[in-house]
């Protein structure tokens, strides 16, 4: 677990290092702005493109935990880390594709392990194991109430990807301006997912509406012709 830990450390301070180095600051606006519009697309179409989600968060989780159970047994062969995570997320990928509650546990526990390594960055095994935990825990509820769970997870990464790339193109701080924008972009995609994508409940009761209006009509009309 302190090899996990380690490594967790050392990929945030590369992310650091690469964020900061003139290669990407040259190309800064270009590759924040790819992310401010897959960010937005996740605040809208999160909930509406479920199935591609699924099938990229079933490669991204498998291909994570491929890459920390490579670098955990010591393997330094770079072509072994490729083999392994290729092949890992690929299986990941069509096993949440073809098994609809796998896939959504999956996308959601990835959801949950993201958010929580973002905000709390964990410094500790128990920290580590604790966004585990969140990530297994939101699993578990998104296979039973998928669409509120996905709408708001999606809309919360969204957010996130959108806020913090609007904020570094404009050149603000990430604090306070680019976790404001993303609180905005992240309640405006649950607003509008929440209104697009409705329950089954809902779709239920308007067909139940729809039918009891034509009925209604129709009886009218009946009545008018015998008049």
């Amino acid at each position: 677990m302190n090899n996990i830990t380690e490594l967790l450390s050392s990929m945030t301070d590369i992310g650091i290092r690469i964020i900061g180095s003139d290669t990407v600051n040259r190309f800064m606006t270009v590759i924040f702005g790819i992310i401010l519009i897959f960010g937005i697309m996740n605040c809208i179409l999160g909930y509406r493109l479920l199935r591609f989600w699924m099938m990229l968060g079933g490669f991204f989780v498998g291909a994570a935990l491929a890459f920390v159970s490579v670098y955990t047994m010591g393997t330094e062969t770079k072509s072994t880390y490729m083999i392994a995570v290729l092949v890992t997320g690929i299986i990941f990928a069509v096993i949440a594709f073809l098994i609809y509650k796998a896939g959504v546990f999956i996308l959601a526990a990835g959801i949950g392990w993201t958010l929580s390594i973002y905000f709390i960055r964990p410094t500790s095994s128990a920290v580590f194991f604790a966004c585990i935990l969140i990530g297994i825990a939101l699993g578990s509820l998104a296979v039973k109430y998928c669409r509120e769970v996905i709408i708001v997870g999606t809309s919360l990464c969204g957010g996130i990807m959108a806020g913090i790339s609007l904020a570094k193109i404009g050149d603000l701080a990430d604090f306070p301006y680019g976790l404001g924008l993303s609180a905005g972009f992240a309640v405006l995609g649950m607003l509008i997912q929440f209104a697009i994508n409705k329950s089954h409940e809902e779709d239920e009761e308007e067909e139940e509406e729809d039918v009891e209006e034509e009925h209604r009509m129709r009886k009218k009309r009946e009545e008018e012709k015998e008049l």
